[in-house]
């Protein structure tokens, strides 16, 4: 039970019925069309939740996160239980009281510190949410910089100059759930594009891992790894300006219709199992 005991942080210790979804597997390919905010995409291998792709971290117990945020409370800032580095909603949302947060999907967002990623090589950012509506490339976390600088004016047609991505659908053949990252914009982009989708309505956790020492960026979605890729330039060339939830650096891309119920940020690679035990245990649990 040690990778059990070993999730840390505040939160309620209540069960959370997460009806777990068996991914397909990610689907390998190279280049690929532009997307609406003009990314370019490449496949990644598929692997087990257990182990294997990217992380080093050991599983016997789960590090504490250097920031947590768990969307209880009301009003308009989403609280860092962990890291301080509180964010505000914008947009109009607010938090529900229930230990949730719902974005509209039109110009709900929320704008956290800049810098979240600043000195670390390896970083894992862990995201449970519930996806409401369509569309190509909505974000459901984009720590970058947009070619328009920080907190550009919506409308003014900026694009994403460095980032690290999750999102939950994309224009490609492979249209699910997919992470890109980039220190040079759309040319320097390194991508993993899946199958599966968080289409059902049910809780879904996402996680990436930008794993330094092995220069490797992986994808995870309910604990299961969807791929893997290899990346040829360090974390710190991520510039993570604006790190949005919702909102993307690219501008013509839509806003993240959902809601979010817990978001991590680990300053190491976890390891798969490590990954799958935090799934299992679900999020809002010590």
């Amino acid at each position: 039970m040690a990778l059990l005991l070993g999730l840390s942080g505040c939160g309620a210790d209540v069960e959370i019925a997460v009806g777990r979804m068996n991914p397909v597997s990610a689907v390998s390919g190279s280049g690929g069309e532009a997307g609406s905010g003009g990314e370019a995409g490449s496949g990644g291998e598929a692997g087990s939740g257990s182990g294997g792709g990217g992380g080093t971290t050991s599983c016997d117990v789960l590090p504490s996160p250097i920031h947590r945020y768990t969307f209880d409370g009301v009003g308009d800032v989403v609280a860092d239980l962990v890291g301080g580095a509180d964010g505000v909603i914008l947009g109009g949302a607010s938090l529900d009281g229930g230990g949730g947060l719902t974005l509209d999907g039109q110009d709900d967002y929320v704008d956290l510190p800049a810098g979240l990623l600043a000195g670390l090589r390896d970083v894992t950012v862990m995201v449970w949410v519930v996806r409401d509506s369509g569309g190509s490339y909505p974000r459901i976390v984009d720590f970058g910089l947009s070619s328009r600088g920080e907190d550009p004016v919506e409308g003014e047609g900026g694009v994403g100059t460095s980032y690290l991505v999750i999102t939950p659908s994309t224009v490609f053949d492979v249209r699910g759930v997919s992470t890109l990252a980039s220190d040079s914009g759309v040319t320097g982009e390194v991508a993993i594009h899946a199958e599966p989708t968080l289409e059902d309505g049910e809780v879904h956790q996402v996680a990436v891992v930008f794993d330094g020492a092995a220069a490797t960026l992986a994808l995870y979605l309910d604990g299961a790894l969807l791929g893997s890729e290899p990346v040829g330039f360090p974390l710190s060339g991520i510039q993570d300006v604006n790190n949005w939830l919702g909102r993307s650096q690219f501008d013509a891309d839509p806003y993240f219709g959902g809601r979010y119920d817990e978001l991590r940020i680990y300053s190491e690679a976890l390891a798969g199992c490590a990954i799958e035990a935090a799934w299992n245990a679900g999020p809002d649990r010590p």
